[in-house]
């Protein structure tokens, strides 16, 4: 079934053409959003792009210079035309960050989009006159990590500094109540009730704090297990009461994590799984001709097909492989055809794949039997479930098998 823009109820505008964001604060950026619909939302007609020069010879994987120095990666702008909306997911995530006490983990592998999703909660929020911060834990140094007063203190100060707050962790620590009491304490006692101050009650702004790459604590699971609980705990502790007497009222709180970084056995699950969870699926055959289309590249329902069934739908590597189209470096018929170029292409991507794979042993074996077989392949739940959050496998029931077919040739090497 193919999908039309009108068969979509859109609960807000997307940011999706806003061109100054650099020069304007936040909610005037976003009096400039445009509907997330538009004329390119018409994918069935494909795009005409420029051909190769006649008597181009085709590439080897020692020649693939693209002419542009900006390869897709990292965080797409918000006025980026590559990035693909995904409607539904949008809108459950502007609906329920304007509920007190709203809790939304978003996760999916690495280079999904979800720190691009979490930018866009956070300009949707700021449009809505909300406070908002966002704290990368990339930014914690290992000794704060793996010290849970440290690290509820890093938190803090990095909240107060985005909020232009005065840190100050070190006269309002309490060792008596303990590293979590006291940073609950904080937050009522400095960040939420001076938010607004001087202003009535009615028109204080909420608060939206967004915490991207919370696996780097799943290195230390004592505590990431203590800092999730609280996490949970404040969320809570938001919906007792009316906002006129709980400042927690106030409070939004947004996740990220990549989920190729297991969670450590220890830790419950449950904490994860609290509020709006949000897990990025792969791009539909619709959304890959979508972005065919911005990229202005001429692809067919059948190419469409083959280039899933490559790379999955991806969206870095769906993304990287346009970008090499439009640089002219290769043909779509190469890409699909040639595995020496497609491996050459996503080198650095299947090295981390297999780096990542690394910190689990346990799952070769059962990597190994699916990427030998062109059939999926029965697969025990626990490890299965493991390496389908990875992004390494399809699952089918209680069968598996591999995410693209990108993978099979490499992992048949690396595992050989």
């Amino acid at each position: 079934m193919t999908l039309l823009k009108d068969d979509y109820f859109y609960l807000e505008p997307h940011q999706d053409n806003l061109t100054e964001t650099g020069l304007m604060s936040s909610a005037e950026a976003c009096g400039r959003i445009e509907p997330v619909c538009d004329s390119r939302s018409n994918v069935g007609q494909p795009h005409k792009m420029q051909r190769f020069p006649k008597g181009r010879q085709s590439r080897t994987p020692d020649n693939l210079y693209p002419r542009s120095p900006n390869p897709p990666g990292g965080q797409m702008p918000l006025d980026s035309v590559l990035y693909i909306d995904r409607p539904i997911l949008e809108s459950l995530c502007y609906e329920a960050i304007q509920q007190a006490g709203a809790l939304i983990n978003i996760r999916a592998p690495k280079q999904m989009g979800k720190t691009s999703l979490m930018a866009r909660i956070l300009t949707y929020a700021s449009s809505q006159g909300h406070h908002t911060v966002s704290v990368n834990l990339q930014l914690a140094n290992d000794e704060i990590l793996q010290n849970l007063k440290r690290f509820l203190q890093w938190f803090c100060a990095r909240v107060s500094k985005q909020l232009d707050l005065p840190n100050e962790t070190a006269n309002f620590w309490d060792n008596s109540l303990g590293s979590k009491s006291s940073t609950t304490d904080y937050f009522q006692d400095v960040i939420l009730t001076n938010l607004d101050r001087g202003v009535s009650s009615r028109e204080n702004r909420p608060l939206v704090i967004a915490i991207d790459e919370i696996h780097q604590l799943f290195a230390y699971p004592d505590v990431a297990r203590e800092f999730l609980l609280l996490l949970r705990t404040w969320s809570e502790q938001a919906k007792e009461v009316d906002a006129d007497i709980n400042p927690w009222h106030k409070l939004r709180l947004v996740t990220v994590h990549s989920t190729e970084i297991l969670m450590p056995p220890s830790i419950d699950p449950s904490l994860l799984n609290t509020g709006l969870v949000i897990e990025l699926p792969e791009f539909t055959p619709a959304q890959v001709q979508d972005l065919a289309y911005r990229c202005e590249q001429e692809i067919t329902s059948s190419q469409t097909q083959r280039l899933i069934a490559l790379l999955g739908g991806h969206s870095y590597r769906l993304q990287l492989a346009f970008y090499y189209l439009e640089q002219q470096t290769i043909t779509l018929e190469e890409l699909l055809e040639n595995s020496a170029i497609a491996t050459a292409i996503y080198a650095d991507h299947l090295e981390q794949q297999w780096w990542n794979l690394q910190h689990y042993p346990d799952l070769l074996s059962s990597l190994t039997e699916i990427v030998t077989q062109s059939s999926p392949v029965d697969c025990e739940a626990v490890q299965g479930s493991q390496l389908h959050k990875m992004g390494l496998v399809h699952l089918h029931d209680m069968k598996a098998s591999i995410a693209c077919e990108l993978f099979r040739p490499f992992f048949c090497n690396r595992l050989r």
